[in-house]
């Protein structure tokens, strides 16, 4: 029995096919839905084929026609099958016929998927070294270019970045540095006053903040203001596109936008570490006045005994080359930004935690040469 909606044939083997002549949408479903539940009560089918070979269209009406027919033809158990699937549509109707074969298909598909994806993070890995390991390079040919031409280097610009580095950093540098060395002279006095070592408190902490917690802390505080403040900058000239105008007018973006800001930052670290050791050791003082009954005399005469120029040396050179890596990270973070907003905030997370990950990395680095040279 034909309907104005489909055509009805049967095969050889029995089978019924509906050959559907309308879009089966929101209008023409429920005229679809009668016909074929009337076509099946006066003629029960062997097998159900549905051609969709005419029709274009399945929307969500559609798809629940499907589903209620297979529920129909389950009940019954007559086998339904399905000819011609409209394109964009054969993942959803593969979906509500249910076969045996969808699941394996799926789970292989996933599975490439999944290659697929660890595929993609290793070449974006590698291609993110490959540009930084190009963009040092062409740091050192920049510093190079400013060292033959040292009239034309940008110290208006290094000093105006120092001041915004280091001059305006000193007061949160300063005020971290002495409530940790306050923290630390105060857990170590619990313990060493047991054993009436009260002096020695002063040697734990001056040895702990100038060869490694001093550099390690500062370069962190650091990476979280000047290194994300690198990248948000440079990636907002990136956006705006004033990054491609420099260099349609011939300028070297290194040389002119991170040669100076790593000189700054690298004049910063040192000094902001020296605050930070001498800050951290007068919190010391202050808890050994208050809790270890020692003078502010004694205090310093003990750390005066105890550190050696080395050891001073060894804190400052990690500072430079945190304060360099620092630096580094943060404009090339600024230089991968995006043409987009969201891009720049996402360069500017990343270069603090690729900041914080390099200080990390530098100072096993430096623990190892200083352990294998007896420094």
């Amino acid at each position: 029995m034909d309907s104005p909606h489909f055509q009805v044939t049967h095969t050889s083997e029995g089978g019924t096919v509906y050959s559907f002549s309308r879009p089966l949408d929101f209008q023409h479903a429920q005229g679809i839905w009668e016909g074929i539940l009337e076509s099946l009560r006066s003629t029960p089918p062997r097998k159900l084929i549905l051609d969709f070979q005419h029709i274009s269209t399945i929307d969500s009406s559609g798809f629940a026609l499907i589903r209620i027919l297979k529920r129909h033809c389950e009940r019954q158990g007559i086998p339904l099958e399905y000819r011609a699937i409209p394109a964009g549509t054969e993942y959803f109707v593969q979906f509500l016929q249910g076969s045996a074969a969808v699941p394996s298909e799926t789970t292989e598909s996933s599975l490439a998927k999944r290659l697929s994806n660890l595929g993609e993070s290793v070449r974006a890995g590698a291609r993110e070294w490959n540009d930084l390991i190009r963009f040092i390079g062409e740091f050192f040919i920049s510093t190079g270019k400013a060292l033959h031409h040292f009239r034309r280097f940008r110290w208006r610009e290094v000093l105006y970045t120092t001041q915004l580095s280091g001059a305006d950093a000193m007061p949160i540098v300063f005020l971290l540095s002495f409530l940790l060395g306050l923290v630390m002279a105060f857990q170590g006095a619990v313990q060493l006053r047991q054993f009436g070592a009260n002096i020695f408190v002063a040697d734990l902490l001056s040895l702990a903040m100038t060869r490694e917690l001093g550099p390690v802390f500062t370069a962190v505080i650091l990476a979280g203001r000047s290194g994300s403040a690198f990248a948000a900058e440079i990636g907002t000239m990136k956006v705006n596109e004033e990054v491609d105008a420099l260099v349609v007018m011939g300028f070297d973006i290194t040389e002119l936008l991170v040669l100076p800001r790593v000189v700054a930052l690298a004049l910063c670290g040192p000094l902001l570490t020296m605050l930070a050791n001498g800050s951290s050791i007068l919190g010391g003082i202050v808890v050994g006045i208050v809790s270890l009954d020692l003078t502010p005399a004694s205090f310093i005469q003990e750390v005066y005994s105890i550190l050696t120029l080395t050891d001073v040396m060894g804190g400052l050179a990690k500072s430079l080359v945190f304060s360099i890596l620092v630096a580094l990270i943060g404009c090339f973070r600024g230089l991968q930004a995006e043409k987009g907003a969201d891009s720049v905030g996402r360069q500017t997370t990343s270069a603090v935690v690729s900041g914080i990950f390099l200080i990390i990395l530098a100072d096993a680095v430096f623990t190892i040469l200083y352990h294998i040279f007896d420094i």
